[in-house]
């Protein structure tokens, strides 16, 4: 477990409205939505529904306010599958309070164990993480075929998230190294977390040993009544048989979710087929462009081309 340092470092958890206020104030577009979510944007083109594993239903009032006050090109939001909205993403999620290392797989407690031995976890400001993170960060990043993972884009990145009081961040050293980091987001009674990682220090665990600590904390410590650890990516390319795995060990059930794209009025005549092979015939060009990736996974997606809905969310 974290102990009592990262656990006193971790926040007193927020309100939505003021987690809402929090991220307009650092430059994300919000609009309020139904009682208790938000709409954000995530691309300069796109908004996604605020906590992103919230399944029911929006109004189609609430979801035309957003794509028209927003300008937004996409409205992006999760349902829970039926005849009319087949499965297409994996959620990860964990809701065990009593969540305990005995009720890992052996080798789960084992890499935990090898991890916890090998490693110093402890929670990291964001002036350590600028210092000595940008390594995870881009491995991670270039490990899942996207060209973004650049000192540059993680300062970025980092500066961006840096005003948030919501966001902490876990850090696994390998003496003066930072094998890998969590950040760790808590709202009120639940919480999400992400994680990037060094490749050559894999093996001592750092990832185990990280996902652990954090679960004990926000589930046994503080109580959260579920913690997300993302959602399926709708990328071909991206690693998905480990990362899927690794998140099933480590104590994540993976529940099948209906990933909706809603497109504007004006937007809608161009999510076509002829739209999506232009977006395949770039990526031969650019195969590492996140912006080109993420299109054609929601054209692939919006269009039921099941070949391109296979893939998993890469970390941090």
């Amino acid at each position: 477990m974290m102990g009592s340092q990262a656990t006193d470092t971790m926040h007193q958890p927020k309100t939505m409205t003021e987690y809402a206020a929090d991220r307009a104030r650092s430059g994300v577009r919000v609009l309020p939505g139904a009682p208790g979510i938000f709409w954000a944007g995530y691309q300069p083109w796109a908004m996604t529904r605020i906590p992103v594993f919230h399944l029911a239903p929006p109004s189609a009032q609430e979801v035309r306010r957003v794509l028209r006050r927003e300008r937004a090109a996409i409205a992006s939001y999760l349902l829970e599958p039926d005849e009319f909205h087949p499965a297409n993403a994996w959620l990860y999620l964990c809701t065990d309070r009593a969540y305990a290392l005995e009720k890992l797989s052996s080798e789960m407690r084992r890499n935990v164990r090898l991890g916890l031995k090998r490693l110093t976890i402890s929670p990291l400001t964001t002036d350590q993480l600028l210092e000595h993170g940008a390594p995870a960060f881009c491995e991670t990043r270039r490990r899942h075929g996207l060209k973004d993972g650049t000192p540059e884009e993680f300062r970025r990145d980092l500066t961006a998230r840096s005003s948030l009081p919501e966001l902490v961040y876990l850090g696994a050293w390998k003496e003066d190294q930072l094998a890998a980091y969590l950040s760790i987001l808590q709202m009120g009674d639940w919480a999400e977390i992400a994680g990037s990682s060094i490749d050559a220090l894999h093996r001592h665990k750092p990832n185990d040993a990280l996902v652990y600590s954090a679960l004990s904390t926000c589930l046994v410590e503080r109580g959260c009544r579920v913690v997300s650890y993302g959602l399926s990516s709708i990328q071909a390319e991206s690693n998905i048989a480990g990362l899927h795995q690794f998140k099933l060990k480590v104590g994540f059930e993976a529940r099948p979710v209906h990933r909706a794209f809603v497109f504007h009025p004006l937007v809608r005549p161009f999510a076509n087929r002829l739209t999506l092979w232009s977006v395949n015939r770039a990526l031969r060009v650019w195969p590492g462009d996140p912006r080109l990736r993420t299109a054609r996974g929601v054209l692939a997606s919006t269009r039921g081309d099941r070949a391109s809905l296979v893939g998993t969310d890469v970390e941090g």
